[in-house]
């Protein structure tokens, strides 16, 4: 399930040229309807420090659920989706900085549709969201070290960061936020990676995962006027996956990006007489003019021939979703935006108010943002 990699857009992760910037050129068109927030600076005795963050909150509905390790059957909430403040200082060449950010976020994804505490493993409330140190010993090298945030897939923790409020069904089966180790190297416009984990594999609390580990490669980079993040993650003892990541704008109304996802399970995690792989694919329009926006998502998930499904997907053959977020930003640094999702599954993974399972779930949500 998914980890997260914070956008150096917003500057939270601005330190770590390996686990950031690629996300910056991938997303900086896309979030045009959303604000973006310009960092502030603090000086203090040795140094200065980048400061950044925001606050939202929102009321989410759906009219049916998912189930989950919480046992919610509530069907609608108001809640804080982000309170978070991050702070950092770039590293000088042979010196270090750090990225540091605390608070709590939601993670409403469309299985979910926000109504259920679905959040980070390691905060469950109110406390250290991810934090690293940044070494740069030589020009175009970097070290970071600490709980990281993944270079993996097309949209991030934090709805602010995001086109849309609610996370898809590809972002829930990518990597999230995990302590490790990461190397960057830069060259001209591209950047290449390697990091190792302690990734557990796991995002809602469930510990249903051999993994105790993960390792990954990737690069990062502009070709053609496309910006790209190709990258390639295997989790000990439970899955592998390859993800790509390409976006453009092509005009001042009009950005677009597509996140490809293949994943496959290692043997040991593979039941028997079932499919081992799975894959989805998600396309972003996003249509924007002056202060508004219309962000469109549309995805496809399968997990394996019908009634053999690998669980990568959470057990749906097949299954699409389309999500649609008007958004208006009244200042730079607010918005006010709604959403209306629909989820179509070709199993009944969902569960009504009475308790009968289902095959498609409608969400809908509206949040105010807040940006520093």
């Amino acid at each position: 399930m998914k980890q997260f990699m914070v956008k150096e857009v917003l500057n939270f992760n601005k330190n770590s040229t390996g686990g950031t910037v690629m996300k910056k050129l991938v997303v900086v068109g896309l979030l045009s309807g959303v604000t973006i927030a310009n960092a502030g600076q603090i000086t203090v005795a040795n140094s200065d420090i980048d400061l950044s963050g925001g606050v939202t909150s929102g009321y989410f509905y759906s009219n049916n659920i998912y189930p989950n390790n919480t046992g919610s059957s509530n069907h609608d909430d108001f809640k804080v989706s982000n309170l978070i403040v991050s702070l950092s200082s770039q590293p000088k060449n042979g010196g270090l900085g750090f990225t540091a950010a605390f608070g709590t976020i939601l993670l409403p994804t469309l299985y979910d549709g926000g109504i259920t505490e679905n959040k980070a493993i390691l905060n469950k409330g109110f406390g250290i969201l991810f934090g690293y140190v940044t070494y740069a010993p030589v020009e175009n090298l970097t070290l970071d070290a600490g709980l990281l945030t993944t270079n993996i897939g097309y949209e991030i923790a934090t709805s602010f960061s995001n086109p849309n409020i609610t996370y898809g069904g590809v972002f829930y089966a990518q990597p999230f936020i995990y302590p490790g180790a990461r190397i960057t190297y830069t060259y001209k416009d591209f950047k290449f990676y390697g990091e190792v984990s302690k990734d557990k594999g796991y995002l809602d609390g469930s510990s249903y995962s051999p993994t105790s580990g993960a390792y990954a490669v990737g690069t990062l980079g502009t070709v053609y006027g496309i910006n790209y993040a190709l990258s390639y993650y295997d989790y000990t003892a439970y899955k592998n996956l390859v993800d790509l990541v390409l976006s453009k704008s092509i005009n001042e109304n009009l950005d677009v990006a597509l996140n490809f996802d293949y994943q496959w399970l290692d043997k040991t995690a593979k039941q028997s007489g079932h499919d081992s792989n799975g894959y989805g694919v998600a396309v972003y329009i996003i249509p924007k003019y002056q202060s508004f926006s219309l962000p469109i998502r549309v995805e496809y998930l399968n997990d394996g021939s019908k009634g053999k499904e690998s669980g990568i997907y959470n057990y749906v053959s097949s299954a699409y979703t389309v999500t649609l977020t008007p958004t208006y930003k009244p200042t730079k640094n607010t918005y006010i935006r709604a959403e209306a999702s629909y989820f179509k599954s070709d199993s009944k993974i969902f569960f009504d108010k009475s308790n009968n399972p289902k095959d498609s779930k409608t969400s809908a949500s509206i949040e105010l943002g807040f940006l520093f």
